[in-house]
């Protein structure tokens, strides 16, 4: 049987919400992020969120504040409303999937973070992705911390690259409570959604969860790489990088 996973997730450094640097007035998801990282030749992670009106908007957090300096809330906003707003204070405004994938258009490879409240279930925002990625005509992989989103994919979408998004297991279940996170345990480790590759937060390096993963063949992507001394440790515990400083790529 040949190896399901793409050989680009390995081998090709992957920068963190764009090339972004805000000190340069590149904002995290911006266009402007996206562009700096395709001429580098990175291949770029990106966060994706459901909107009021069903579309799908890159945007990591589910809240304006901390992004565009003023209230509201993403799944509860038009793509219209939210497209018209600034990010971190420049020029660049928010964009769509729909505009990523346009401006990417395969040129190099993308990984799409499905980022999900706690009150959604899977289903609404994982099929309006699949629909978007269906003839998309590059290299593209999803990931989510959420194990049921992944298993979404495994059989809804079982052509699309998928990975489970985790770190140490008391950090994920913070907010659980104790047969939640004993669920979210029995998951991981039985790989629930048979994820084909494991993103693992680099500070919980090295781990057993990875360990089990790279024991079964499947590979390991550590984030978020800011310093050299990271990038030494996901060197010696994973078998690629999500990275934000040039240096560690």
């Amino acid at each position: 049987m040949s190896d399901p996973t793409p050989k680009w997730l390995t081998k090709t450094p992957v920068a963190h919400r764009g090339l972004h640097d805000i000190a340069k007035g590149v904002p995290e998801n911006s266009r402007l992020a996206f562009s700096k990282a395709i001429e580098g030749g990175y291949a770029i992670e990106l966060d994706v969120r459901i909107t009021g009106d069903g579309q799908v908007v890159v945007f990591h957090d589910p809240q304006l504040d901390r992004l565009c300096g003023k209230p509201g809330i993403v799944r509860y906003l038009s793509l219209t409303e939210l497209k018209k707003q600034k990010l971190l204070g420049t020029e660049e405004t928010v964009p769509s999937l729909h505009d990523v994938l346009d401006l990417v258009n395969g040129r190099v490879p993308l990984l799409v973070e499905i980022k999900k409240d706690n009150a959604e279930s899977a289903g609404q925002l994982e099929q309006a992705v699949a629909n978007m990625l269906a003839h998309y005509p590059g290299p593209v992989a999803v990931q989510s911390f959420s194990p049921r989103t992944v298993k979404w994919f495994r059989h809804h979408a079982p052509h699309l690259p998928r990975g489970q998004i985790a770190c140490h297991l008391s950090d994920m279940g913070k907010n659980l409570n104790w047969l939640q996170r004993r669920v979210l345990r029995w998951m991981l480790f039985n790989f629930h959604g048979e994820p084909m590759f494991l993103a693992y937060d680099v500070n919980d390096l090295p781990s057993p969860l990875t360990a089990a993963y790279r024991a079964r063949g499947l590979p390991v992507i550590s984030w978020t790489i800011r310093s050299k001394e990271q990038r030494a440790r996901a060197g010696a515990h994973a078998d690629n990088v999500i990275f934000e400083e040039l240096s560690a790529a």
